[in-house]
Protein backbone atom coordinates (compact mmCIF):
# COMPACT_ATOMS: atom_id res chain seq x y z
CA UNK A 1 0.00 0.00 0.00
CA UNK A 2 1.02 3.47 -0.75
CA UNK A 3 0.74 5.90 1.94
CA UNK A 4 1.34 9.67 0.42
CA UNK A 5 1.40 13.06 1.50
CA UNK A 6 -2.18 14.10 0.97
CA UNK A 7 -2.07 17.45 -0.43
CA UNK A 8 0.19 20.56 -1.80
CA UNK A 9 -1.58 21.94 1.62
CA UNK A 10 -0.02 19.49 3.59
CA UNK A 11 3.29 19.83 1.87
CA UNK A 12 2.92 24.10 2.76
CA UNK A 13 2.19 22.81 6.22
CA UNK A 14 5.17 20.74 7.06
CA UNK A 15 7.48 22.86 5.38
CA UNK A 16 5.89 26.33 7.82
CA UNK A 17 6.17 23.84 10.62
CA UNK A 18 10.06 23.14 9.63
CA UNK A 19 10.79 26.55 8.84
CA UNK A 20 9.70 28.12 12.95
CA UNK A 21 11.57 24.60 14.55
CA UNK A 22 14.51 26.25 12.47
CA UNK A 23 14.60 29.34 14.23
CA UNK A 24 14.64 27.99 17.54
CA UNK A 25 16.92 24.76 17.33
CA UNK A 26 20.13 26.19 17.76
CA UNK A 27 18.82 25.90 21.54
CA UNK A 28 17.73 22.62 21.32
CA UNK A 29 19.38 19.76 21.97
CA UNK A 30 18.40 16.70 19.05
CA UNK A 31 21.39 14.52 19.05
CA UNK A 32 19.52 11.97 20.16
CA UNK A 33 18.45 10.87 24.15
CA UNK A 34 14.73 10.11 24.85
CA UNK A 35 15.12 12.88 27.83
CA UNK A 36 16.36 15.38 25.23
CA UNK A 37 13.73 15.33 22.89
CA UNK A 38 11.13 14.89 25.26
CA UNK A 39 12.19 18.37 26.91
CA UNK A 40 12.63 19.74 23.64
CA UNK A 41 9.56 18.70 22.47
CA UNK A 42 7.49 20.33 26.11
CA UNK A 43 9.51 23.47 25.45
CA UNK A 44 7.03 24.02 22.59
CA UNK A 45 4.52 24.14 25.04
CA UNK A 46 0.86 22.61 25.39
CA UNK A 47 -0.05 20.74 21.85
CA UNK A 48 -4.03 20.46 21.84
CA UNK A 49 -4.80 19.62 17.72
CA UNK A 50 -4.76 22.88 15.74
CA UNK A 51 -2.58 24.66 18.23
CA UNK A 52 0.65 26.59 17.71
CA UNK A 53 2.58 24.46 19.81
CA UNK A 54 1.19 21.43 18.07
CA UNK A 55 2.45 22.94 14.67
CA UNK A 56 5.80 23.58 15.88
CA UNK A 57 6.38 19.99 17.47
CA UNK A 58 5.45 18.43 14.32
CA UNK A 59 7.90 20.37 13.12
CA UNK A 60 10.28 19.91 15.31
CA UNK A 61 9.91 15.70 14.72
CA UNK A 62 9.73 16.06 11.14
CA UNK A 63 13.43 18.02 11.59
CA UNK A 64 14.50 15.65 13.65
CA UNK A 65 13.47 12.32 11.44
CA UNK A 66 14.44 13.77 7.80
CA UNK A 67 18.10 14.62 9.46
CA UNK A 68 18.50 10.69 10.00
CA UNK A 69 17.30 10.11 6.59
CA UNK A 70 13.62 9.29 7.47
CA UNK A 71 11.10 10.81 4.87
CA UNK A 72 7.75 12.27 6.51
CA UNK A 73 4.29 12.39 4.98
CA UNK A 74 1.23 14.01 6.42
CA UNK A 75 -2.17 12.62 6.69
CA UNK A 76 -4.50 15.24 7.64
CA UNK A 77 -8.24 14.61 8.42
CA UNK A 78 -11.47 16.64 9.46
CA UNK A 79 -13.46 15.15 12.14
CA UNK A 80 -16.94 16.08 14.03
CA UNK A 81 -16.04 16.96 17.93
CA UNK A 82 -17.73 18.38 20.59
CA UNK A 83 -16.45 21.37 20.00
CA UNK A 84 -17.48 21.38 16.11
CA UNK A 85 -15.63 20.04 12.64
CA UNK A 86 -11.51 19.44 14.05
CA UNK A 87 -8.45 19.06 11.73
CA UNK A 88 -6.07 16.82 12.81
CA UNK A 89 -2.97 15.90 11.21
CA UNK A 90 -0.71 12.69 11.89
CA UNK A 91 2.87 12.61 10.71
CA UNK A 92 4.18 9.28 9.11
CA UNK A 93 7.73 8.43 8.32
CA UNK A 94 9.79 5.46 6.21
CA UNK A 95 13.22 4.39 5.94
CA UNK A 96 13.83 4.41 1.99
CA UNK A 97 15.58 1.13 1.03
CA UNK A 98 18.16 2.77 -1.68
CA UNK A 99 19.07 7.02 -2.07
CA UNK A 100 16.63 8.58 -3.25
CA UNK A 101 14.25 5.99 -3.64
CA UNK A 102 10.55 6.23 -3.08
CA UNK A 103 9.73 4.64 0.48
CA UNK A 104 6.42 4.35 0.30
CA UNK A 105 6.15 1.87 -2.56
CA UNK A 106 8.23 -0.70 -0.49
CA UNK A 107 6.18 -3.64 1.63
CA UNK A 108 6.94 -2.71 5.65
CA UNK A 109 6.21 -5.45 8.26
CA UNK A 110 5.71 -3.36 11.19
CA UNK A 111 4.22 0.01 13.01
CA UNK A 112 6.04 2.01 15.87
CA UNK A 113 3.71 4.63 16.92
CA UNK A 114 2.48 7.25 19.72
CA UNK A 115 0.31 10.29 19.59
CA UNK A 116 1.83 13.42 19.48
CA UNK A 117 -0.95 15.68 20.95
CA UNK A 118 -1.65 17.15 24.59
CA UNK A 119 -5.13 16.99 25.97
CA UNK A 120 -6.52 20.14 25.49
CA UNK A 121 -8.09 22.21 28.97
CA UNK A 122 -9.25 25.54 28.29
CA UNK A 123 -8.50 26.62 31.76
CA UNK A 124 -5.62 25.17 32.38
CA UNK A 125 -1.73 24.73 31.37
CA UNK A 126 -1.48 20.86 30.70
CA UNK A 127 1.93 19.52 29.06
CA UNK A 128 1.51 15.75 28.95
CA UNK A 129 5.28 15.26 29.45
CA UNK A 130 4.54 11.47 30.05
CA UNK A 131 1.25 11.79 27.78
CA UNK A 132 2.81 11.38 25.76
CA UNK A 133 5.66 13.33 25.21
CA UNK A 134 8.15 10.86 26.52
CA UNK A 135 6.94 8.20 24.17
CA UNK A 136 7.33 10.87 21.17
CA UNK A 137 10.68 11.46 22.32
CA UNK A 138 12.00 7.59 22.54
CA UNK A 139 10.65 7.09 19.17
CA UNK A 140 12.86 9.99 17.94
CA UNK A 141 15.70 8.34 19.51
CA UNK A 142 14.83 4.75 18.08
CA UNK A 143 14.83 6.38 14.23
CA UNK A 144 18.06 7.95 14.67
CA UNK A 145 19.17 4.89 16.25
CA UNK A 146 17.46 2.53 13.22
CA UNK A 147 19.19 4.91 10.30
CA UNK A 148 22.24 3.14 11.65
CA UNK A 149 20.31 -0.69 11.04
CA UNK A 150 18.83 0.02 7.50
CA UNK A 151 18.27 -3.55 7.29
CA UNK A 152 15.36 -2.91 10.11
CA UNK A 153 14.21 0.91 9.71
CA UNK A 154 12.98 0.16 5.83
CA UNK A 155 10.75 -2.68 7.53
CA UNK A 156 8.89 0.07 9.75
CA UNK A 157 6.48 2.38 9.76
CA UNK A 158 6.71 5.54 12.33
CA UNK A 159 3.22 7.36 12.80
CA UNK A 160 2.84 10.51 15.25
CA UNK A 161 -0.80 10.00 15.92
CA UNK A 162 -2.88 13.38 16.65
CA UNK A 163 -6.54 13.71 17.91
CA UNK A 164 -5.66 10.50 20.66
CA UNK A 165 -6.91 12.31 23.81
CA UNK A 166 -10.83 13.24 23.72
CA UNK A 167 -11.36 17.55 23.70
CA UNK A 168 -14.12 16.81 25.85
CA UNK A 169 -13.43 15.66 29.38
CA UNK A 170 -13.54 11.72 28.91
CA UNK A 171 -13.07 9.53 25.63
CA UNK A 172 -16.24 8.19 24.26
CA UNK A 173 -19.26 8.01 22.71
CA UNK A 174 -21.58 10.89 22.97
CA UNK A 175 -24.85 11.63 22.88
CA UNK A 176 -24.61 13.31 19.62
CA UNK A 177 -23.46 9.80 18.16
CA UNK A 178 -20.01 11.46 18.04
CA UNK A 179 -17.28 9.24 19.28
CA UNK A 180 -14.44 11.67 21.13
CA UNK A 181 -10.69 10.61 21.17
CA UNK A 182 -8.55 8.25 18.94
CA UNK A 183 -9.22 10.66 16.11
CA UNK A 184 -5.87 10.42 14.05
CA UNK A 185 -5.79 6.21 14.37
CA UNK A 186 -9.09 6.05 13.57
CA UNK A 187 -8.16 7.55 10.20
CA UNK A 188 -4.76 6.45 9.72
CA UNK A 189 -5.76 2.56 10.63
CA UNK A 190 -8.91 3.22 7.82
CA UNK A 191 -5.50 3.17 5.19
CA UNK A 192 -5.44 -0.27 6.21
CA UNK A 193 -8.61 -2.09 6.40
CA UNK A 194 -9.15 -2.96 2.73
CA UNK A 195 -5.67 -3.66 2.67
CA UNK A 196 -4.47 -7.73 2.00
CA UNK A 197 -0.84 -6.87 2.48
CA UNK A 198 -0.83 -5.18 6.20
CA UNK A 199 2.38 -5.07 8.79
CA UNK A 200 2.34 -8.01 10.37
CA UNK A 201 2.68 -5.93 13.99
CA UNK A 202 2.56 -2.61 16.03
CA UNK A 203 4.21 -1.63 18.63
CA UNK A 204 2.42 1.43 20.86
CA UNK A 205 4.41 3.64 23.00
CA UNK A 206 2.42 5.90 25.69
CA UNK A 207 3.49 6.79 29.04
CA UNK A 208 6.97 5.56 29.27
CA UNK A 209 9.04 7.27 30.54
CA UNK A 210 8.07 8.46 34.12
CA UNK A 211 9.75 7.65 37.69
CA UNK A 212 9.39 4.43 39.05
CA UNK A 213 8.38 2.76 35.90
CA UNK A 214 5.18 0.79 35.84
CA UNK A 215 3.97 -0.57 32.39
CA UNK A 216 0.72 -2.64 32.34
CA UNK A 217 -0.35 -3.48 28.83
CA UNK A 218 -3.73 -4.47 28.34
CA UNK A 219 -5.03 -8.19 28.77
CA UNK A 220 -6.41 -8.50 25.62
CA UNK A 221 -3.39 -7.75 24.04
CA UNK A 222 -1.97 -10.11 21.38
CA UNK A 223 -0.79 -13.28 22.22
CA UNK A 224 2.25 -13.31 20.33
CA UNK A 225 3.02 -9.51 21.13
CA UNK A 226 2.88 -9.90 24.61
CA UNK A 227 5.25 -12.76 24.46
CA UNK A 228 7.72 -10.97 22.53
CA UNK A 229 7.36 -8.06 24.80
CA UNK A 230 7.89 -10.65 28.08
CA UNK A 231 10.49 -12.05 26.66
CA UNK A 232 12.47 -9.16 26.04
CA UNK A 233 11.31 -7.41 29.13
CA UNK A 234 12.90 -10.82 31.30
CA UNK A 235 16.22 -10.93 29.14
CA UNK A 236 17.11 -6.97 29.90
CA UNK A 237 16.32 -7.62 33.94
CA UNK A 238 13.15 -5.44 33.46
CA UNK A 239 10.30 -8.55 33.83
CA UNK A 240 9.14 -6.47 37.25
CA UNK A 241 8.52 -3.66 35.02
CA UNK A 242 6.32 -4.19 32.35
CA UNK A 243 3.18 -6.31 33.33
CA UNK A 244 -0.34 -6.89 32.73
CA UNK A 245 -3.54 -4.86 33.16
CA UNK A 246 -6.59 -6.51 34.38
CA UNK A 247 -8.77 -5.44 31.19
CA UNK A 248 -8.69 -3.91 28.11
CA UNK A 249 -7.86 0.04 27.75
CA UNK A 250 -8.90 1.67 24.98
CA UNK A 251 -5.85 3.86 23.07
CA UNK A 252 -4.79 3.94 19.40
CA UNK A 253 -4.27 0.67 19.35
CA UNK A 254 -7.69 -0.50 19.06
CA UNK A 255 -8.09 1.24 15.50
CA UNK A 256 -4.77 -0.44 14.66
CA UNK A 257 -6.29 -4.15 15.90
CA UNK A 258 -9.64 -3.63 14.16
CA UNK A 259 -7.54 -3.22 10.74
CA UNK A 260 -6.17 -6.70 11.15
CA UNK A 261 -2.20 -5.55 12.06
CA UNK A 262 -2.00 -7.19 15.86
CA UNK A 263 -1.09 -4.03 18.02
CA UNK A 264 0.54 -3.91 21.63
CA UNK A 265 0.23 -0.88 23.63
CA UNK A 266 2.95 -0.39 26.03
CA UNK A 267 1.78 2.06 28.04
CA UNK A 268 2.23 2.88 31.81
CA UNK A 269 -0.12 1.99 34.38
CA UNK A 270 -1.96 5.51 34.50
CA UNK A 271 -4.88 4.19 37.02
CA UNK A 272 -2.93 4.16 39.77
CA UNK A 273 -1.41 7.29 38.94
CA UNK A 274 -2.26 10.64 40.61
CA UNK A 275 -0.14 12.79 38.22
CA UNK A 276 -2.35 11.46 35.03
CA UNK A 277 -4.58 14.25 33.15
CA UNK A 278 -2.95 17.27 35.42
CA UNK A 279 -0.30 19.73 35.70
CA UNK A 280 1.99 17.60 37.55
CA UNK A 281 2.51 15.46 34.28
CA UNK A 282 5.27 17.64 33.54
CA UNK A 283 9.59 17.22 32.46
CA UNK A 284 9.79 16.74 36.84
CA UNK A 285 7.95 14.08 36.59
CA UNK A 286 10.27 12.45 33.62
CA UNK A 287 13.05 10.06 34.40
CA UNK A 288 15.89 9.67 31.75
CA UNK A 289 16.50 6.01 33.59
CA UNK A 290 12.82 4.75 32.90
CA UNK A 291 12.95 6.21 29.10
CA UNK A 292 16.70 4.11 28.52
CA UNK A 293 14.50 0.99 30.03
CA UNK A 294 11.52 1.48 28.01
CA UNK A 295 14.25 1.89 24.60
CA UNK A 296 16.05 -1.38 25.85
CA UNK A 297 12.93 -3.45 26.00
CA UNK A 298 11.54 -2.15 22.63
CA UNK A 299 14.75 -2.13 20.50
CA UNK A 300 15.07 -6.07 21.29
CA UNK A 301 11.40 -6.53 20.48
CA UNK A 302 11.89 -5.16 17.28
CA UNK A 303 15.42 -7.43 17.24
CA UNK A 304 12.71 -10.50 18.02
CA UNK A 305 10.35 -8.98 15.63
CA UNK A 306 12.64 -7.72 12.72
CA UNK A 307 15.38 -10.35 12.94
Amino acid sequence: MRLLITSLAALFLLACEKKTVAEKETTLDTKGTPYAHTANILSFGPRPPGSTGAKQVRGYVTSVLEKSGWVVGAQTVTSETPLGPRTFTNLIARFPTQPKADPWKSPIDGLLCAHLDSKYYPNKRFLGADDAASACGLILTLAQELAERPEQATRLELIFFDGEEALSEDMGPKPNGIFDGIYGSRAYATRWRNTAQKPSFGILLDMVGHRDLSIKVPADSPPQLLAVMKKAATAKGYGDIFGVSEGSIFDDHIPLNQAGIPTIDIIGDFQRFDWWHTPKDNLDLISAESLEITKEVVTAMLDELLP
